[in-house]
Order: C-alpha cells, then structure tokens, then sequence
C-alpha cells in the first residue's frame, strides 16, 4: 500500500499520456492491424486497472493534485484527481474497452466492407486522451483543450467511411462544435477579466468578490457552451442528425461519453466556481426538460 501511495503522483497523469502515446504507436503500426489490436487492448485494460487503483488511493489519501513541471497555478497546467474525476475516469475506462472488444469482434467494418480501419483506433484512443484530460482538468483552459482533443477524434469516428448522410451530418456536428468552442472561448475570456485566473480553485475563491450580476451571466454563457456539449434541452438539435448515421460502435462511444464530459463539466463548474447557486432553478428545468423532450 505505502508503495501504491508513493507511486500516486506518478499515476495522475497516466490517464493522459498513455493513451496519447499509444495513439501514435498504432498510427505508425496502421499496415498492422493484430499489432494495432493488440497494443489498443493493452493500453484500454491497463487504464482500467489504473483507474481502479486511483480510486481505492484517493478516497484513501484524498484529492491529489498535480502541476505540470512545477510551475504552480495559474501558469502551469493543473491535473487534480478528486473522488469525482477518478469515478469518471474508471467508468469511461469500461466502456472504451468494452467498445473497443465489439469494434474488434465486428472487425471495425460496421455498414460498408471499404470503411477505413487504419485510422479508426488512433482516433478512438486520442478520443480516450481528450475525455481523460477533461475529467482530470484543475482549470477552464485545460479543459478546454479536452474538449477539442476528443472533438477532432470525434470527427474522423463520426465520418468513416465517408457516405454522404455520414458526411453531412458530419458537417452538421463539426458546426455545432465550433460554435460551443467559440462560446467556450468567450467564457473563457469573461472569467479571465473578472477574477484574472483560470484555475478552478482560485476562481471559486475569488468570484465570491464579483457582482451577481456578472457571476451570473458568465455562468450563463459557460453553461450554454456546456449544454451544447452535453445536447441538453434547448441545445439538442444537433444529437439526433449525427447518431443515426455514424457507425453503431461510435455511436455507442458518443452516447456513453461525449455528451457526459458536458454534463460533468456542468457538475464541475457548480461545485467548484459556481458554488452561490444562483442559477439552481434555471439547472433544474432545464435538466426537467432535457429529460422528457430527450425521450420524446
């Protein structure tokens, strides 16, 4: 156990790099596919079983946080690795590899005999990157920079095979995309001229200083990038032209994460920045909404 405590810090950002490592291996192996397979699976069941380790560790010791070469926040890039993260982490670990167990069984040919395999799983694992850097993001920008690693992978999944419903639906979700990005970005800048910070921690410090009025209205904007993400009620639109006509294993994978790193971003902030509960109310019909118009 004291060995697994003091190899924690070493752990924190394994979520992140393994995967990003493994995607430019399979990349290079494209002309291999056991290879490719072989390295996917490894790499998959071995984040899982870290996951694992993580949880146990933290709910032990408690919420670790790491800077990225020792430069502190607000500079430095923070990873924390807290009780929800890590919870995320695992269970998103489950279903990469369960996916990926089907995709392989299937042959990752699913509609077509001409679909391009090669570039399938070093987008899915870069994929695995951006959801891990999400969930273990400590500030805005980080998980900013999450957010568009899966997006870009979400593209290529979204479009192989490249027929003209998956292209144009395609389209319509790289959009959409871009334009929660561009939100995001412009919530970026509004927390930025406010508290003068992007870590999470310093901003919930410091927003206690800020006017309701402005706390409000960039909670407001951060949440419309994030329900577009999350495909929350108004800003669902986009969710049911681009599932259908994606291959069924990437649907699988944009169901049981894309649009939950939304929602946990959206648990984030209100835990963390937002902790007033100012827009409370506004959270609960909107989730009310989401719930019987997503049904429907």
């Amino acid at each position: 156990y004291d060995l697994l405590v003091s190899l924690l810090p070493y752990m924190v950002p394994m979520p992140v790099i393994l995967p990003a490592v493994a995607a430019a291996l399979t990349l290079i192996l494209s002309k291999y596919v056991q290879a490719q397979r072989a390295v996917t699976l490894t790499v998959l069941a071995f984040l899982i079983a870290l996951n694992a380790t993580m949880l146990y560790l933290v709910d032990s010791e408690g919420i670790q946080t790491l800077q990225i070469g020792g430069w502190d926040a607000p500079v430095g890039i923070t990873l924390v690795a807290d009780r929800l993260s890590v919870s995320m982490l695992s269970v998103s670990s489950i279903v990469l590899f369960a996916v990926m167990g089907y995709a392989i069984s299937q042959g990752i040919r699913d509609g077509g005999k001409d679909e391009p395999v090669a570039v399938f799983m070093p987008s899915y694992l870069l994929l695995s990157m951006g959801v891990n850097l999400a969930f273990l993001s400590g500030d805005l920008f980080n998980l900013y920079v999450g957010f568009e690693v899966l997006l870009v992978a979400s593209y290529v999944l979204l479009t192989l095979g490249a027929s003209p419903a998956r292209v144009r639906s395609g389209v319509g979700y790289v959009m959409v995309s871009m334009a929660s990005s561009m939100v995001f970005l412009f919530g970026l800048a509004m927390v930025y001229a406010s508290v003068g910070t992007l870590n999470m921690a310093q901003i919930g410090l410091r927003m206690e200083d800020i006017p309701d009025g402005t706390r409000s209205a960039i909670f407001a904007v951060l949440l419309v990038a994030f329900g577009i993400k999350a495909a929350i009620f108004p800003l669902d639109s986009w969710l049911p032209d681009s599932y259908p006509t994606a291959p069924s294993l990437v649907t699988a994978v944009f169901a049981g994460l894309l649009t939950k790193v939304g929602v946990y971003a959206i648990i984030r902030a209100r835990s963390v920045i937002f902790i007033d509960g100012s827009l409370d109310t506004l959270l609960m019909w909107v989730a009310l909404a989401t719930m019987l118009v997503g049904i429907m």
